[in-house]
């Protein structure tokens, strides 16, 4: 269990810098696990990329995060709300 947490902080922290390492839309960038990873069409959603302890390869991972833009949870659930667009 602690080398499949391991696996999963390291892809995380990755992806973040993958990404620029900060929400797209404020700039926010203190605490990664306030960073979340929206994907631009839904219907190009191959996995989510927290979902359920998954783990995948760096390929599989870059090739979703492509998909997706860097947003802080409060600007992800803003933009879920309808409040904010990109």
């Amino acid at each position: 269990k602690t080398a499949v947490k391991k696996r999963r902080k390291f892809l995380k922290e990755k992806a973040v810098e993958y990404k620029g390492g900060a929400c797209q839309l404020c700039g926010y960038k203190n605490c990664v696990n306030a960073l979340d990873f929206h994907h631009l069409d839904e219907s190009n959603k191959r996995f989510g990329l927290s979902q359920n302890g998954i783990t995948r390869s760096w390929q599989k991972v870059q090739e979703e995060l492509d998909r997706c833009v860097i947003v802080c949870a409060n600007c992800h659930r803003e933009i879920h709300a309808g409040f904010r667009s990109l």
